[in-house]
């Protein structure tokens, strides 16, 4: 299934397995000027290139390297050979051996499986920048999500590609491997560029970026305050996820326990651990340090709303 979006001079096409006619999830690879930013998965690749065939394929970009984004670069590269693949130097090794993912039978259902790619040249060896004929795009590190995550910049006309560092609404589950401090650090990064159109890859073209992502940011700093309250009380793990997300849903069943409740009230404990690293304490006993928020006040508090420089 391929959806064709047009965003003036930007095409988003979108990418997902049906199962009786409904789309399973998105992906979003996009075009512009002659640079393709992600490929989507391996099971949408020859859709991808049939849509691709009627533009130039000069330039290949990956965000990172989870199988939705990246995993149909070996198709995509067959079709345009003398295309030029970049990515984070973090990357290559996975790029290159895509086993290394070990995906869980759901991933490999849902987006098919990657194959090989050994030509990718590291973002560093450019200098960070990709150059089309009529844009620069700069490599914005982005770590969070997966380790070798980056963003692509356009400083001219705002635009930031932004993979999946952005993910719209509400959080139920995680997955384990993900690092939720730097999650938030990387939304606090797109922030700080101040884009006039935002591309994600999970999620639609945002056209006024800006509230949508600091209420991301919201939303996991609110949901670490909730989780260091009721962990003060002394509640335990599932009954947290009974509190805050009425239990667990079934995905720990199809996903291998990759995507979990738990997961997600983990992530949210390193989280306070690195930002407010003393326990929580209710009523008068709670601390205030100078120079920094006590627990019941959000690290977005402890700043002017208008400051957008990283404070953890």
């Amino acid at each position: 299934m391929i959806q064709v979006e047009e965003h003036g001079p930007i095409l988003a096409i979108r990418m997902a397995r049906s199962f009786l006619g409904k789309p399973l999830a998105w992906a979003t690879a996009y075009w512009v000027d002659g640079l393709l930013i992600d490929t989507g998965p391996a099971c949408a690749a020859r859709d991808l290139v049939r849509v691709l065939q009627k533009v130039h394929v000069n330039q290949i970009a990956i965000t990172h390297t989870h199988e939705d984004n990246m995993g149909g670069l070996a198709t995509v590269h067959a079709a345009f050979p003398h295309a030029q693949i970049y990515a984070s130097a973090y990357a290559l090794t996975t790029l290159a051996q895509p086993d290394r993912l070990r995906l869980q039978w759901y991933r490999r259902l849902a987006w098919g499986l990657p194959q090989p790619v050994q030509d990718v040249i590291a973002l560093d060896a450019v200098e960070n920048s990709i150059r089309t004929p009529a844009y620069t795009l700069r490599a914005v590190e982005t770590p969070g999500h997966t380790p070798d995550h980056i963003s692509f910049y356009e400083a001219y006309q705002r635009w930031v590609f932004c993979g999946d560092a952005f993910t719209a609404g509400r959080i139920r589950t995680w997955a384990r491997e993900a690092d939720l401090f730097g999650v938030v650090s990387s939304l606090r990064t797109l922030a700080d560029l101040r884009p006039e159109r935002l591309f994600p890859s999970g999620a639609a073209v945002r056209r006024t970026p800006l509230p949508d992502i600091h209420a991301q940011i919201g939303l996991y700093v609110q949901l670490a305050r909730d989780v260091a309250k009721l962990e003060a009380t002394g509640l335990s793990t599932p009954e947290i996820g009974q509190q805050l997300f009425a239990g667990e849903p079934r995905s720990p069943v199809w996903t291998e326990s990759h995507l979990t409740v738990a997961n997600l009230i983990d992530a949210l404990r390193s989280y306070n651990a690195l930002v407010e690293p003393y326990p929580y304490q209710t009523g008068t006993q709670a601390h205030t340090r100078k120079g920094h928020a006590s627990p019941t006040q959000s690290p977005e508090d402890s700043t002017s709303s208008t400051d957008s420089s990283r404070t953890f």
